[in-house]
C-alpha cells in the first residue's frame, strides 16, 4: 500500500481528479489467507472454522488502476505475510494487540481527531 500511496502522490491532478481506484490485487478466500499464514508460522497452528449466516464475498478489480494509471504491484499478500510474520519474531511490533499506533480509531481518539 505504501508504494501505491507514493505512486498516486506522484501522478498529475488530472489524471486522478474524482477517479476512485480499487487497490485489491489478489482475491483470496479467508481460507487460502489462513493456509498462507499457517504455512509461513508454522503448521502446528489449526484454524478453527466457525459457521456463519455472512455470505458477504468482495472480488475487487483493479484492472482501472492498471489500465488508466499503469499501476502493478510489486509485492503479493503471501510476501506481506511472510514480511510481518519475520517483523512479530524479530520483536518489530511490540505490544501489536495493546498499543494504540495499531489501531486507527484508538490512536484518532488519544489525538482528539474527529
Amino acid at each position: 500500500m505504501a508504494g501505491l500511496y507514493v505512486f498516486l502522490l506522484q501522478q498529475p491532478d488530472d489524471k486522478i481528479d474524482g477517479e476512485i481506484f480499487n487497490a485489491g490485487f489478489e482475491n483470496h478466500t479467508l481460507m487460502q489467507l489462513a493456509d498462507m499464514i499457517s504455512h509461513q508460522v508454522g503448521n502446528d497452528i489449526t484454524v478453527d472454522v466457525v459457521p456463519t449466516n455472512d455470505l458477504r464475498s468482495y472480488h475487487v478489480s483493479s484492472e482501472k488502476m492498471r489500465s488508466k494509471l499503469g499501476f502493478e504491484p510489486k509485492h503479493s499478500i503471501e510476501e506481506a505475510v511472510r514480511g510481518l510474520v519475520a517483523a512479530f519474531r524479530e520483536g518489530k511490533l511490540p505490544n501489536s494487540l495493546e498499543d494504540s499506533r495499531y489501531f486507527n480509531i484508538k490512536r484518532m481518539q488519544e489525538l482528539n481527531l474527529k
